[in-house]
């Protein structure tokens, strides 16, 4: 055996370079011990940039009735993201709904079939219509599809049984990808859990597969606005107060009401608003004061409104923490509060003997219930899940989903003294070490770029981008990203990200536009942004190759994986085909191996197609990838083959594959899988040698790493030789 590797791996040639020619491996050598993924982190990340951005993305009327806008996750980025309607919302729906002339034959065109859209203009009320025709049809459970919902994630472990599920607004590239095929997949999966699928789109969407058009249901022209106030206020008067709510609709001052506020361009989202309000206002005071107390309440849907109500806020205190909840909305309610006092600190007037900031003595005041009353947001129970497991729990928000971007817009327009102060709030807070706020942070950065691009790249992109910390460096380009997708700058985005990627620019730069590859395949597509990554591959500095390793890792988690075999193609070409330089078949295996770490998720369907129970341990992602696609198992195994081998990234290799074994050495079907991951793999003498003596170390604990299970299945496996299970 005088040829096998050494025990514990290959080696690094030790010849020592020519003096004057510099070692490309060299700086790679001193930086790989801080080069390596976290487990869960790009979900995460993933899950809190997502939820941020619908945060600030979503208007009043696209959530009718109200809601708190919070999704479920299943604790796996490849699991579609949903809210499951309360039972006020359902009873809503049955009572207050105002039915369109044509709503039978709506209903009977959706009982027919199990996936139908309605396609009409804006502001027609599409989602109740929507919400109510699946109620008629018979579901007695709805769910509400995030918007950005990729259907295809959409699968039996997905579905609850019986329920139905509502998609709003989707956008002419998600009408563009819903095929036929597809449609046929959705028909099949559908009828098996007895569901229906109703989508909602604008009355500009065009589907291109004749084939679908089918499924297309023009919705019907609303009921008159006032019908739509009428049922609102009826319903939540209750049929008790019937007499009264006719009482009140039939009042001068409610009639000039209503004829100022149901003018032109108002839709019904906006109608239903109205009746909410006069209910509020009719169980709180009497009829004659009924107008006043709605005027009073100054309706956040109106932009001037939202400046009436920060202006009137009793100190700055309260209008920091509107801030705070507009920018951080989903995190908890004492991370949030800690940064909005951060903000007040910034802004408050310098402590003198004529202004002091608290006087000595004083009571506290202000309790956690009172200040989220005066701003107008809740505490919600949020199911965004962490990377460690399980969910985040009580976080806080607006009651009203559209009031974060509201306040955002005009805090950012209108008050000079906190536009000085954001940028340096923002990035201390981005800074803090909890990834989930500075991803927030970012968003609300790019969010604010629609007002004046230039402003923001100059004061926040730019310093952030340029910053020596990487996990600013993550929230410059989260920032440029939203800029692009959600303020209207992609062409400045984009060109933004050239210029940064250049060779000439500072490694930070070229490593924050390597974290802005969205921006990119989002413009050129994926041959032209797969030869952009090439060209950044080749980089020698850690800063460069720790976040393409970052942006390898987040394709391959985006949109339930469905990149996974597209990024592992390109990962081969670079480590295992050895067509290219010894640079970038290094950071090849890096990212594979930054991957492999950081990836994980439930485990996969059972060879019977029967999903994994609820709380089953988690799994490597890559791993389970394998279990049931054996072209991917190839690609893996043949990465695996050749980082346990390399002479430079052996150790981190060995590392995450005994955190691999680790995960699963409880579970017996990961057990098996890995078991024959690592088969496949060892397809030659010295990889077999390599993984025996894994295998050893995970039986005899070594350095206290045990994982007994994994180590004796994986050593019978290779004792019965190597292949397909």
């Amino acid at each position: 055996m005088a040829d096998d590797p050494p025990p514990g791996g290959p080696q690094p040639d030790p010849t020592p370079e020519p003096h004057g020619v510099p070692n490309p491996q060299q700086g790679l050598r001193e930086g790989l011990s801080a080069l390596r993924g976290t487990r869960g982190a790009s979900g995460e990340r993933l899950d809190a940039e997502r939820d941020a951005v619908n945060g600030l993305r979503i208007s009043a009327a696209q959530v009718f009735g109200g809601d708190n806008y919070v999704f479920q996750v299943s604790g796996t980025a490849a699991s579609p993201r949903f809210y499951r309607l309360t039972a006020e919302n359902l009873d809503e729906t049955r009572e207050a709904f105002a039915p369109p002339g044509g709503f039978d034959a709506v209903v009977r065109e959706v009982t027919a079939r199990t996936v139908t859209v309605l396609r009409g203009p804006a502001g027609t009320g599409k989602e109740a219509l929507a919400r109510s025709v699946l109620q008629q049809a018979g579901h007695r459970v709805l769910h509400l599809l995030e918007p950005t919902t990729d259907l295809a994630l959409l699968d039996d472990q997905a579905l609850t049984p019986g329920a139905g599920y509502l998609l709003p607004d989707v956008p002419q590239r998600g009408a563009d990808r819903l095929s036929a095929f597809e449609l046929q997949r959705l028909d099949a999966l559908l009828r098996r859990k007895d569901c229906r699928l109703v989508l909602t789109a604008q009355a500009a969407v065009r589907f291109t597969d004749p084939r679908v058009r089918p499924a297309v249901t023009d919705a019907p022209d609303p009921p008159p606005l006032r019908v739509i106030v009428a049922r609102q206020l009826g319903w939540r008067l209750g049929t008790a107060a019937a007499a009264r709510a006719r009482r009140i609709l039939a009042r001068p001052d409610v009639v000039r009401l209503l004829r100022e506020r149901l003018g032109d361009g108002v839709d019904a989202g906006t109608a239903a608003d109205l009746g909410r309000d006069l209910a509020g206002a009719a169980a709180a005071v009497g009829d004659d004061e009924i107008v006043d107390r709605v005027r009073a309440r100054k309706d956040l849907h109106d932009e001037q409104a939202v400046a009436h109500w920060l202006h009137d806020m009793a100190d700055l205190a309260e209008q920091c923490l509107a801030v705070g909840i507009a920018v951080f909305g989903g995190e908890a309610y004492e991370t949030v509060a800690t940064l909005s006092r951060d903000l007040e600190e910034r802004l408050q007037v310098a402590e003198s003997p004529d202004n002091p900031a608290r006087p000595r003595g004083t009571k506290l005041t202000g309790t956690r219930t009172a200040r989220l009353n005066a701003v107008r947001a809740t505490l919600v129970d949020s199911e965004v899940a962490t990377r460690h497991g399980g969910a985040r729990g009580k976080v806080v928000r607006f009651q009203d989903p559209g009031t974060a971007r509201r306040v955002l817009d005009h805090v950012w327009s209108e008050f000079d003294v906190m536009r000085d102060a954001l940028p340096g709030w923002l990035r201390d807070s981005a800074a803090r070490g909890l990834s989930t706020v500075g991803v927030r942070a970012a968003v609300g950065a790019g969010t604010m770029a629609r007002h004046d691009f230039e402003t923001v790249r100059a004061r926040i992109l730019r310093p952030w981008a340029a910053d020596k910390d990487a996990e600013l460096r993550d929230a410059a380009a989260i920032a440029l990203g939203v800029a692009a997708r959600e303020s209207g700058h992609a062409l400045a985005a984009y060109n933004l990200v050239m210029a940064w990627s250049a060779d000439h620019h500072s490694p930070e730069l070229r490593a924050t536009a390597a974290r802005t590859w969205r921006v990119v395949f989002e413009r050129d597509g994926d041959e032209q942004a797969w030869g952009w990554l090439h060209q950044l591959a080749g980089a020698e500095h850690m800063a460069v190759i720790e976040a393409l390793c970052r942006s390898l890792t987040e394709y391959m988690a985006l949109d339930g994986g469905r990149y996974r075999s597209d990024a592992l193609d390109l990962l081969d070409q670079w480590a295992v085909t050895g067509l290219h330089d010894p640079q970038r078949r290094t950071f090849g295996e890096l990212a594979f191996l930054y991957a492999a770490a950081d990836l994980v998720g439930p485990p996969p369907p059972s060879p019977a197609g029967r999903p994994a129970p609820p709380g089953a341990p988690l799994w490597p992602a890559l791993l389970a990838a394998t279990a049931h696609d054996p072209v991917q198992r190839a690609d893996i195994a043949a990465l695996w083959r050749q980082t346990v081998n390399s002479a430079l990234t052996y150790g981190m290799a060995h590392d995450v594959l005994t955190d691999w074994a680790r995960l699963v050495d409880h579970d017996p079907h990961g057990r098996a899988a890995l078991a024959v991951l690592l088969a496949d793999a060892a397809g030659d003498r010295r990889t077999r040698v390599i993984l025996r003596h894994l295998a050893d170390g995970w039986i005899r604990g070594t350095e206290g790493r045990s994982a007994p299970r994994s180590g004796h299945r994986l050593l019978a496996r290779l004792d019965a030789g190597s292949g397909s299970p």
